[in-house]
């Protein structure tokens, strides 16, 4: 018989916290030797931004023990659902700090790409987990067709908070220390989207970038799943 705490470490294993865990070290670690290497605090940010990607994740793990657990009625998920869906650009938006890359004295930018690259992939990473909890919530409660629906516009909501964050520098608390301000921005992208240069290519590009890798996971996943089912 499971104990719940070989039950809570079995529903996290299940959500892929092992790899995403052992991703972030990587990243970590690469920076860590960079400012060793180096000895200025290029980068630094790094951490900041990783964290902010590791919200969106703690919060899906969070809405599936919940349901897990039985603790309350699916509405009680809405604010966990909306406060992820507010969070979950910061995942996938360290692929922009690649606009970082360049030449610097002292270290290659072999090393820098590849260390971007690190974060970039821990954060896409933990932005498929969080919303492959999701989509399978929702798929348990609406249906498969609500939660692909729900999957397509998480990805477009992403790629416009990515345009929000790189190209107008909001962040997700902004929504509680400045929502006036963050409400009359998206008001006026809503009626003069192509007024904004990079809006609607970057909303795009993000949102489809999104779309095609879960796509690609939840088909690995799904066989993953067929194989175990077999043995």
């Amino acid at each position: 018989m499971m104990t719940p705490r070989s039950r809570l470490l079995s529903h996290l294993r299940r959500h892929g916290l092992l790899p995403v865990l052992l991703s972030s070290v990587v990243a970590v670690v690469m920076l860590h030797l960079r400012l060793e290497w180096s000895g200025k605090p290029s980068f630094i940010f790094l951490v900041w931004n990783l964290f902010l990607a590791w919200v969106p994740y703690g919060l899906a793990l969070l809405a599936s023990l919940v349901q897990a657990r039985g603790w309350g009625r699916w509405w009680n998920l809405l604010p966990l659902g909306v406060a992820w869906l507010l969070a979950f650009p910061n995942a996938p938006y360290l692929l922009t700090d690649f606009i970082h890359l360049r030449p610097r004295p002292g270290v290659p930018m072999w090393f820098d790409a590849t260390m971007l690259a690190s974060f970039a992939a821990t954060g896409w990473l933990l932005g498929l987990l969080s919303l492959e909890v999701w989509k399978r919530l929702l798929e348990e409660r609406w249906g498969r067709v609500a939660a692909w629906g729900g999957v397509l516009a998480a990805s477009v909501l992403c790629g416009y908070g990515i345009y929000l964050g790189r190209f107008e520098r909001w962040n997700s608390w902004n929504v509680l220390n400045r929502p006036g301000s963050l409400l009359e921005a998206v008001l006026g992208h809503l009626r003069e989207p192509l007024t904004y240069r990079w809006l609607v290519v970057t909303t795009a590009v993000f949102a489809g970038l999104m779309l095609l890798s879960y796509l690609v996971f939840e088909t690995l996943v799904q066989r993953r799943r067929t194989e175990r089912a077999r043995v």
